[in-house]
């Protein structure tokens, strides 16, 4: 059975809320493609990439499933998110050529936040499946990959803070 929206759910509602997800989707692979590029030097370079690797995939799912149940995109609102992530990059930090120790601590944390977020999407998609036309263990899967996510994203914010109160701070080390 091919995916589809029933009458006891609202479509209008349902695909605001896939588009919202989809923007902090688009958001969220941006600023962690960023972190995996400015953090390459560091401990926790490779879980970025992967992390980076995987935010792409799921952002692709997610576009194919509004795709599928026929909701609306809303390409402005992913215009938007991607504008303000990029706006947000022009912070003051105290650093004119340098980054600021402060920058990985503050998005590692921006990002576990985000993620968050998304595994409460993918909750709900869980509980809404059946009546979707949809697998559940799909969402049940990418629940647990969010968590992992958070995991991940705890261990960089660990390397991070220990490392950017320091005097001279070195995130490589």
């Amino acid at each position: 059975m091919a995916p589809h929206i029933p009458d006891s759910i609202d479509a209008k509602l349902l695909g605001l809320y896939l588009s919202d997800h989809l923007t902090g989707a688009t958001a969220g692979v941006s600023r962690i493609g960023r972190m995996a590029e400015a953090f390459a030097d560091t401990p926790v370079a490779a879980e970025l990439a992967q992390l980076s690797a995987a935010l792409r995939r799921e952002r692709e799912l997610l576009r194919g499933l509004i795709h599928d149940l026929g909701v609306r995109q809303r390409p402005h609102r992913q215009a938007a998110a991607w504008l303000a992530e990029r706006v947000g990059r022009l912070k003051l930090n105290g650093r004119i050529v340098r980054r600021s120790p402060l920058t990985m601590v503050l998005e590692a944390e921006l990002m576990r936040s985000a993620v968050m977020g998304k595994l409460g999407g993918w909750e709900t998609l869980q509980e809404l499946a059946p009546g979707l036309g949809l697998d559940p263990a799909t969402f049940a899967t990418l629940a647990a990959d969010a968590r992992s996510q958070i995991e991940t994203l705890g261990r960089v914010h660990g390397h991070a803070r220990r490392n950017a109160f320091r005097k001279h701070g070195d995130i490589s080390t």
